[in-house]
């Protein structure tokens, strides 16, 4: 079944993206999502697998062992490779090595964080405890006095959003947000000049706060929602002077 609905695979493009075991890769991964092959089955061998994509064992080889790193397979020895149960660990621990890939733009990785921290914000008005309010308000301190002109405090605006995550009490989305913000924190040095907060930004921080002291889910989630799509704009208008200043 899986030889028959197999494509071709393209051996004539040169672009690395493309390159034969990465399209291996991506196959296997289709036919797992696909249901192809569940759960606990075996994967077809590695000659097998060769006379499949017509192709030699080399890239074959290459696949198994990315999907094996990523924890999609195991490979059990004298036995062969076997769909693992994927697990949040799984998709955590090597989300960095998933994501670092060049199709992936600064605003793909923009708006996944976008849709994170506005499911944080919900998470967050419904779980924040006292030190949480803390650590916000404080947060929200930072940053008025940076726009005041008092410059000995780094980041208030990431501090703010870092400590809404933290709120959220869900460990996963903490550890995924940190990834994307290292990257976005290499994206806005490159692309949005480091600014004190405009004065909206400063009021939609403080207004997400209230919504957050006050339990206010819905209102958090949609005021991070509005805010954050202010901030794309900011970083597509920054891209864009960046790219005429280039020309």
């Amino acid at each position: 079944m899986i030889r028959e609905a197999t494509r071709p695979l393209d051996k004539t493009n040169q672009n690395k993206e493309v390159a034969l075991y990465a399209q291996i890769f991506d196959r296997i991964r289709q036919w797992i999502r696909m249901g192809k092959i569940k759960e606990g089955e075996m994967l077809p061998s590695e000659r097998e697998l060769a006379e499949i994509f017509d192709v030699s064992r080399v890239p074959v080889r290459e696949a198994l062992k990315v999907l094996e790193f990523v924890g999609v397979v195991q490979n059990i020895r004298g036995k062969g490779v076997f769909v693992k149960k994927i697990t949040v660990d799984n998709i955590v621990g090597n989300i960095d090595f998933v994501m670092m890939n060049p199709k992936h733009t600064a605003l793909d990785l923009f708006e996944v964080r976008s849709g994170i921290e506005v499911q944080a914000a919900y998470l967050a008005a419904e779980r924040r405890n006292d030190d949480d309010l803390a650590a916000l308000s404080q947060a929200l301190k930072f940053t008025e006095m940076i726009n005041e002109g008092i410059d000995n405090v780094l980041n208030p605006s990431l501090d703010f959003h870092a400590a809404v995550i933290a709120a959220s009490h869900n460990t996963a989305i903490s550890e995924i947000n940190q990834f994307l913000a290292d990257w976005l924190s290499c994206i806005r040095q490159q692309f949005i000049q480091s600014t004190p907060l405009s004065d909206r930004g400063l009021k939609d921080h403080q207004a997400i706060y209230e919504r957050i002291k006050d339990k206010d889910a819905i209102g958090a989630s949609l005021l991070m929602q509005e805010h954050l799509s202010r901030s794309k704009l900011r970083m597509i208008e920054s891209m864009v002077d960046e790219g005429k200043r280039n020309e």
